[in-house]
């Protein structure tokens, strides 16, 4: 049956929308009303932004990538793209705080020089580099004598000739190639250095080695290939370290400064050349230790010789361990530690996950050694037990904790489903007004408040 001729008339095609013409940056897709605009006007509108001094390059009008040429101050400039000129112009000199490099697509090491070029003679005090492969850097990057922060990601610093960056004070490397040699150079050089950042670096296979008397921050996370680790930094206060599987050598130098340690060493293939007791026996104002992976293990393999630890972290606030409560070695490592901190106020225990068999020693053998730890009675205040399983250490160490601490404020208990049954008889010998019910890590975690 044919349509009525007034029923066709009642659908209307509908317009096709015509896609933009392709062109360079950020702004192609989009309409640009400002081109057209004279300086002055640009220039007030820009100075009734609420982030005036914050110039993007990658802005909706062409006209706003000149924007920097008009300032006489600059608080950072974001450079993400080739097509974007170079904002700040050699005769007319600026003062520039901050400058941003994170082009959305791959760069030529060219224009890369180019603008580290322009911006180097303005006073810039903070670079920031983030790249979507490992482009070479210029040579120069650590030859600018003002940078005080220096942040690279996804790049690679070639062989330096000179290295000039004495007031460099945040050195941040992620994911970048660098040759010993050169780290040497850079830390020799920076000799007000205070933060030290290597994630994932490269070139270091064999063997990385951080030597500062100024660092006082570090975070070291290596590659898959990494095989020895040395740090020698008499000042440190912060630090934190993982290993990987390679990982063959662990050499620590005596810090005694150092407030906070993180320790994370993953379960080696091979035989661990590994010494930390003479960090941990200089480390007098350690405020927080965290052990996480095999570092118990080890320690606990370093003091079985003695009954007691031969230091008292009297600061020591904050105890986080990750061990194996079927290795008696590890479980009375703990105990020498809480014997150790008479001033804790928050201990953190995660089991490890081990197929092994049922301890073959008992919470009794060491019940006596655990109730001369001074910190149950007088300091703790928050108690968390990740991982709880079942086992007849596992229930009598938590109800020995529950009976002996005065002053618990809050206890948690992250738990499988299936131990469920268990973790609420243990915690039914000392009720809490507050019972709090949630997950953590797709498990179990039940929360007791005490007033």
């Amino acid at each position: 049956m044919a349509r009525p001729p007034a029923a066709a008339n009642l659908k209307r095609k509908r317009k096709r929308r015509r896609r933009p013409k392709a062109g360079k940056g950020a702004a192609a897709d989009l309409p640009d009303f400002f081109s057209n605009l004279p300086d002055d006007v640009v220039l007030a509108i820009a100075n009734r932004l609420p982030t005036r001094l914050a110039v993007t390059l990658s802005v909706l009008a062409r006209r706003y990538r000149h924007l920097p040429s008009l300032y006489s101050h600059l608080d950072s400039v974001r450079f993400s793209g080739p097509a974007s000129p170079v904002p700040l112009p050699a005769s007319q000199p600026k003062l520039l705080r901050r400058l941003d490099i994170a082009p959305p697509k791959p760069i030529k090491p060219s224009a890369l020089r180019h603008v580290i070029n322009a911006a180097a003679n303005h006073g810039l005090s903070e670079l920031a580099v983030r790249l979507h492969r490992r482009v070479c850097l210029p040579k120069n990057v650590f030859a600018i004598r003002s940078l005080a922060v220096l942040s690279l990601n996804t790049c690679s610093v070639p062989p330096l000739s000179a290295v000039t960056c004495a007031r460099l004070r945040t050195l941040k490397l992620h994911r970048v190639y660098i040759k010993q040699v050169v780290l040497t150079a850079i830390l020799a050089a920076a000799t007000g250095l205070q933060t030290l950042e290597m994630v994932h670096c490269t070139g270091l296979d064999a063997g990385c080695t951080v030597e500062s008397l100024t660092v006082r921050s570090f975070l070291f996370m290596p590659n898959v290939e990494q095989r020895e680790v040395t740090l020698r930094a008499p000042g440190l206060r912060t630090i934190t370290l993982h290993t990987r599987s390679k990982t063959q050598k662990v050499h620590l130098e005596p810090s005694p400064d150092v407030s906070k340690v993180y320790l994370h060493v993953a379960k080696s293939q091979e035989k661990v050349l590994f010494r930390m007791r003479p960090f941990l026996d200089a480390a007098t104002g350690l405020a927080s230790l965290t052990l996480r992976g095999c570092a118990v293990k080890l320690l606990a393999g370093e003091y079985k010789d003695i009954v007691k630890l031969p230091i008292t972290f009297e600061g020591l606030r904050i105890l986080s361990v990750s061990l194996n409560f079927s290795r008696e070695s590890e479980a009375v490592f703990l105990v020498k530690l809480l014997q150790s901190c008479p001033s804790l106020q928050q201990l953190t225990v995660s089991a490890a996950e081990n197929k092994m068999t049922e301890a073959s020693f008992s919470f009794a053998d060491h019940k006596k050694m655990l109730a001369k730890a001074s910190c149950l009675t007088n300091s703790l205040l928050k108690i968390k037990f990740l991982g709880f399983k079942s086992g007849e250490y596992e229930k009598d160490l938590l109800v020995f904790l529950l009976n002996r601490t005065n002053k618990l404020k809050k206890i948690g208990v992250q738990f499988p489903a299936s131990e469920e049954t268990a973790v609420k008889w243990a915690l039914s010998v000392r009720p809490a007004p507050i019972e709090r019910r949630s997950t953590m890590f797709n498990k179990g975690y039940l929360q007791l408040e005490y007033t």
